[in-house]
């Protein structure tokens, strides 16, 4: 006799000097006292790692095929479309007989066996383990549930007609055709598009839940998480939190997911940074790109929001302005990060803070100084700035975005105005060190003989332009750390003597062509940014929640992952 379930409860009653303890008694031979265990502690235990429940699958699957899916993803704690997708890839055969026929075409009529089932069964046969009625009658584990239920219900065990042709038939209680057919009991999540995912989405979906999620201690956070997540994948149009709950099947899950997102206790700062690392482990990125973000607003009455101008619009509109810090590759670009920039007039009017959630120690911040602390908290997460930060700041106040980078020692690219003042620093333009400052573009007209084509291993990158390359450095050390070498680097078109682009770095050991390759990364994120906001509604969220907003980008950064890793090669923490 060995134990399957409750050892810490043995180990407690010991401690305690119990000289007794109620137990369940099993009879099986090894494979079900496997499949005791699992489902047991998939229901009482600690939550299994994802690891162990596909273990658990992979086995019940080698040792029963004929179970269906949903039946195994019940006893794991799986979703049945990961069942599914093992299934698959183990290349075990699909059970057989199978429910799962069309709904236009009728079942055949209930087997003989069916009838020996007693009609009205006793309390005791009702509890009888469903595999043991299952080998007993010799049907299907899903035909035994079946016919339980009726049971239970108070339904005769076999329709008055065939299957699938009378008015007690799942075909005649569905919709019309046109109409998606309901979701399976257990599975109240929608579908990730109108196709459905592939069996390696199912397997990534899982796999990055039960690891940026692991820090939510509540089982019903963690399912909330999961169903706002697929909530965003698969609702058509608007990612608003009422259309997302009308996408997932259950009574009040408007509620619940309103509270979820905006009035729960949940920390999102420890799902961030468990997505930074996961999106630094699996992408590889060659760079962080930060960029402001203006969100524009139909009304005053989200949080944040103030009258900014805009200049896609060319005037002021009502918007937030956000600062988001993506994991830029050649090929991809994903956010890991999120900073709202609060309005002086929101952090002056205690009224509103209150209300919105702010917490008390809150400042109004500069677009420079919101940019720069929402790159130091991913730094944080990552141990430190171990690639290059890219962004576009021309718009920006550049003393106080740059001293504290400089102080954390980032490898920075940053696109600077024509007129930022600079000291010349280079041995080649001796003669204009003692000028005192120079504006960026006058420094680069200064040095108009140094103008080549992109020397690099892909010229064709910037075919039809040339660049500037300058040694220069901050005029009168500003601020601690401003006396390091830096390197101006201009982009003209052939043929004209307008600059189009002028960049500012401290990567003065790298070659210009790999510089200007990693300014183009910028490019990349704008278009990104788009998909973002169609495909999974970053910026849907309107309430006035601060801790609701964050936890909505937050999500959809996750969700942006998920799509993007399933379109691409970035698989190999499936493997």
């Amino acid at each position: 006799m060995r134990i399957l379930d409750g050892m810490h409860r043995l180990k407690a009653a010991e401690l305690r000097g119990d000289q007794s303890i109620e137990v369940v008694f099993f009879d099986g031979d090894e494979e079900d006292a496997f499949v005791a265990a699992v489902s047991s502690n998939a229901r009482h235990g600690m939550p299994l790692s994802f690891d162990d429940r596909t273990a658990a699958a992979t086995r019940i699957l080698n040792s029963r095929p004929h179970w269906p899916d949903p039946t195994i993803a019940s006893v794991t704690g799986l979703d049945p479309r990961t069942v599914r997708a093992l299934r698959g890839l183990l290349d075990v055969p699909d059970p057989q007989p199978t429910n799962l026929v069309p709904l236009q075409r009728p079942r055949p009529a209930a087997p003989p066996r069916y009838t020996e089932l007693p009609g009205k069964a006793p309390v005791s046969r009702l509890s009888t383990p469903v595999h043991q009625v299952a080998q007993e009658f010799e049907l299907e584990p899903c035909t035994v549930v079946d016919v339980l239920n009726r049971l239970r219900r108070g339904l005769r065990e076999v329709p008055e007609v065939p299957y699938g042709t009378g008015p007690e038939s799942p075909a005649a209680a569905l919709p019309a055709p046109s109409v998606p057919a309901p979701r399976a009991l257990g599975d109240p999540t929608p579908l990730l598009g109108h196709s459905g995912p592939s069996d390696a989405t199912e397997i990534l979906l899982d796999r990055v839940c039960d690891e940026l999620f692991a820090t939510l201690t509540r089982r019903d956070q963690r399912l909330r998480a999961r169903q706002y997540l697929r909530g965003l994948l698969g609702t058509p149009g608007r990612k608003s939190i009422r259309n997302i709950a009308a996408s997932v099947d259950g009574p009040g899950i408007d509620q619940r997911l309103h509270h979820f997102i905006s009035d729960s206790t949940w920390n999102w700062e420890p799902v961030r940074t468990a997505l930074t690392r996961y999106v630094a482990r699996t992408m590889e990125p060659e760079a962080w790109v930060i960029r402001p973000v203006l969100i524009p607003k139909a009304g005053q009455q989200a949080v944040a929001v103030s009258r900014r101008f805009c200049p896609t619009r060319g005037k002021a509109v009502n918007g937030q302005q956000a600062v988001g810090v993506l994991a830029v590759s050649e090929t991809a670009s994903t956010p890991v990060s999120w900073r709202l920039q609060v309005p002086k007039d929101w952090v002056e009017d205690a009224h509103r803070r209150a209300r919105a959630g702010m917490p008390d120690d809150i400042s109004a911040e500069s677009l420079g100084e919101c940019t720069a602390r929402a790159l130091l908290h991913v730094l944080a997460r990552t141990g430190g700035p171990d690639r290059p930060v890219v962004l576009d700041g021309r718009d920006m106040e550049h003393v106080q975005i740059l001293q504290p980078l400089h102080v954390a020692e980032v490898p920075l690219l940053v696109r600077i105005p024509a007129a930022m003042p600079l000291q010349i620093n280079d041995p080649a333009l001796a003669g204009h060190r003692t000028h005192g400052p120079l504006t960026a573009r006058r420094i680069v007209e200064v040095a108009r003989f140094r103008r080549r084509p992109v020397d690099g291993p892909d010229p064709a990158v910037e075919k039809g332009h040339l660049i500037t390359t300058v040694g220069v450095q901050w005029p009168a050390h500003p601020h601690p750390g401003a006396e390091a070498p830096l390197r101006l680097i201009a982009v003209s078109p052939v043929g004209e003597n307008v600059c189009e682009e002028l960049w500012l770095t401290t990567l003065t050991t790298v070659s210009a062509a790999t510089v200007l390759k990693l300014s183009r990364l910028v490019r990349r994120v704008d278009r990104d940014l788009e998909s973002v906001s169609q495909h999974v509604g970053i910026w849907d969220f309107s309430g006035r929640s601060f801790p609701g907003w964050h936890r909505h980008v937050t999500l959809a950064s996750i969700a942006n992952l998920v799509r993007l890793l399933a379109r691409t090669d970035y698989r190999s923490d499936l493997a």
